[in-house]
């Protein structure tokens, strides 16, 4: 056997012997061979399977997804990857369903034209389970850490509650007691602001009445505070790339924005430049906030998104009022957008806190598939 002969029939055997469903198609998505893996997968004869459109073969309202995925597979000539819930009967049921890994990889010939796509899929149900079982592990954990951190709180607040009203029940002074009142408002609406913050934290529902565009909510805060930062000596940039109208709660976002621009103002006391950006990659509407003040220790910088966790506050050794919930707050507002935040910082050079929010096409348009429904 020729050394051409055995290489092809070393990777036939690869593809048959595969643990994972390994599909070819053509560039209309038509399947033009399959292995074993993918019959057992999809609970069908490679005669059933062979012919077929890819897409069919996937639930219903997973299509739109794989169709954007393999149109950036063939229009951008790189690997697209998915990640869909299937069963039989082409319903997308958590209960019950499989999840499954999806890889489009163009197929090139030696004249750079594409053939077609190379997709495999695995079945990645037991990792998906055991993530699950992970994060409510984490959850737990944190839901600890967070009742912990509201009691320490709350217990403090409320002990000088309880000094101010005994010093002013046992004082004849009416200024002493005027001030002992006084100090007993503050504490309370020092109670109020954290429950509110801890009601943003957890709060589910976005408004949907409050929807304004990304763009245009980052150029009004922009807006908004361009001049008092200026009286703080601190510059702000705007690098905003052209991005479709992408809807957001705008009170939201603004908080967001707000809690950030806090925390960079504190790390810069002298004065510095903060730098709004805005643009798309992929899939993706990514917002950057970044400040070139003093940084954040490697040391901490894992858990700056903990609830009440600060290095500013008086509990922490500072000498500043701080409950340590402003990160909090934002981490879990990204979250509820469906987005990512991720933070990277170096002592005496900067911060960067990066947002992804995923892209959402508007209910009843689609790019134009290069696969046909």
């Amino acid at each position: 056997m020729s050394a051409t002969n055995l290489k092809n029939e070393f990777y036939r055997y690869a593809c048959e012997c595969s643990s994972f469903a390994i599909i070819g198609t053509d560039c209309q998505g038509i399947i033009i061979s399959c292995n074993n893996a993918a019959e057992t997968l999809f609970r069908k004869t490679s005669q059933k399977i062979l012919g077929a459109n890819f897409v069919q073969l996937l639930p219903k309202n997973r299509r739109e997804a794989l169709y954007h995925a393999i149109e950036r597979a063939i229009e951008d000539n790189q690997p697209s990857e998915i990640e869909i819930v299937y069963n039989e009967r082409a319903e997308i049921e958590k209960k019950g369903g499989q999840y499954l890994s999806l890889t489009l990889t163009p197929v090139v010939n030696d004249d750079k034209q594409i053939l077609g796509l190379s997709i495999w899929v695995q079945d990645i149900t037991s990792r998906k389970t055991l993530q699950d079982q992970l994060n409510q592990a984490e959850k737990m954990a944190s839901l600890g850490t967070l009742a912990s951190g509201v009691a320490h709180h709350f217990n403090n607040i409320i002990g000088g509650v309880a000094t101010f009203a005994d010093f002013a029940l046992a004082s004849d002074n009416p200024q002493s007691s005027r001030r002992a009142l006084k100090m007993t408002a503050e504490a309370s609406s020092r109670i109020s602001q954290i429950t509110s913050s801890l009601l943003t934290f957890a709060e589910k529902d976005m408004r949907k009445f409050d929807l304004s565009d990304l763009t245009e909510v980052v150029m009004t805060f922009g807006h908004l505070v361009e001049h008092t930062l200026n009286e703080k000596k601190i510059k702000l940039e705007l690098h905003l790339q052209a991005v479709p109208v992408y809807e957001v709660p705008g009170t939201r976002v603004h908080q967001i924005l707000g809690n950030l621009l806090s925390n960079a103002e504190n790390a810069m006391p002298n004065g510095g430049q903060v730098t709004l950006g805005l643009r798309r990659e992929g899939d993706s509407l990514v917002l950057t906030f970044s400040d070139n003040g003093m940084g954040i220790s490697p040391a901490i910088l894992p858990r700056v998104f903990e609830p009440f966790f600060t290095t500013r506050g008086v509990l922490a050794g500072g000498d500043q009022c701080c409950d340590g919930l402003g990160l909090s707050v934002v981490h879990g507002i990204v979250k509820e957008l469906g987005g990512t935040i991720g933070v990277a910082s170096k002592i005496n050079e900067g911060t960067t806190f990066t947002i992804r929010l995923p892209w959402k096409t508007h209910e009843g348009t689609r790019v134009k598939s290069v696969v046909a429904p």
